[in-house]
């Protein structure tokens, strides 16, 4: 098959190869010295499983260039500009992108590995599959398409969070996994009140699944925001408080008496200065309780993940 990756790699001979980098470079070249090729209606110039190694690019412009299943390898890309290039499962690696830019870029099941992206930037490009292994990037070089979908966008927040992690670039890594989270909490919302569901409990089920998304968002930001925990603290003691004021669950105490309650009732303090009378007050304090305890271990987790980090 004349389009076969094993056909367009054995194309490349060291002195077409060498052409294609002069043609990279911005040198001069022969008109037709390098083919050209259609690809959803965009015309690239065509260096399909192209292997360039240990090479400088740097501070050229490459436009419209298809580099589909190439191979790149230490070449430094230092404030080279990548603009509407298709480098889907092409394999970088130990590539120096220093302040470069990715703009409107192809790069679906791309692998980067020990590449260098200090101060680059990766603009309304495709990353989907893509998956980054030791390699120097930071989050806010980072600009989400807004036409990607929310599936996408899981994964894309995936791959960069293990990088990141491995990194030890641990603030990315946890707004990452917030990200990620809230990518799969719109697809979850997308999935819940689409029209593909067969019956009435698989709908439910989505929509429960998104109302729990939703909730743990709420609640702590996914483990990410543990200050949200003590605004859901406070909220907790108010409403409580409030309730057992209506129900008069300390007989003949005041507003603030009851919010005092429920506070060392959700901070398990329990004094026994003031104690709850009537089987309804009783259960209110119980439960109270139970969520002062499963709300402290969130907090205690996502304060350990914090410190960790650091």
């Amino acid at each position: 098959m004349e389009d076969s990756v094993a056909h367009l790699r054995s194309r490349w001979t060291s002195e077409s190869t060498a052409a294609a980098i002069r043609f990279l470079r911005g040198e001069p070249m022969e008109d037709g010295a390098i083919g050209s090729m259609e690809h959803d209606g965009r015309t690239y110039f065509d260096l399909r499983g192209i292997r360039i190694e240990q090479t400088q690019l740097d501070g050229v412009t490459i436009r419209n260039v298809n580099l589909r299943w190439s191979t790149i390898r230490d070449v430094g890309f230092k404030n080279t500009k990548l603009i509407k290039c298709n480098l889907s499962q092409t394999a970088f690696a130990e590539c120096y992108f220093r302040r470069a830019l990715f703009q409107k870029c192809d790069i679906v099941n791309a692998k980067f590995s020990a590449c260098d992206f200090s101060d680059a930037r990766i603009e309304g490009s495709w990353l989907d599959f893509s998956t980054f292994t030791s390699c120097e990037i930071v989050l806010r070089n980072i600009r989400f398409r807004d036409d990607t979908t929310p599936q996408a966008l899981v994964r894309v927040c995936r791959n960069l969070k293990l990088n990141a992690m491995s990194m030890g670039h641990f603030a990315d890594a946890g707004e990452l996994t917030y990200l990620e989270r809230t990518y799969d909490r719109h697809a979850l919302f997308n999935h819940a009140f689409s029209q593909e569901h067969e019956g009435v409990g698989e709908r439910a089920k989505a929509v429960k699944d998104w109302l729990g998304s939703v909730l743990l968002n709420w609640l702590w930001g996914y483990g990410e925001k543990p200050e949200r925990l003590a605004l859901t603290m406070v909220a907790n003691i108010l409403v409580f408080g409030t309730l057992q004021y209506w129900l008069n669950g300390v007989p003949g105490a005041s507003w603030f008496d009851h919010t005092y309650f429920s506070g060392i009732t959700f901070l398990t303090i329990g004094y026994g200065d003031l104690a709850p009378v009537g089987m309804l007050p009783r259960i209110l304090a119980v439960l109270e309780g139970a969520a002062g305890i499963a709300t402290f271990g969130m907090l205690i987790a996502s304060a350990a993940k914090k410190i960790m980090y650091r």
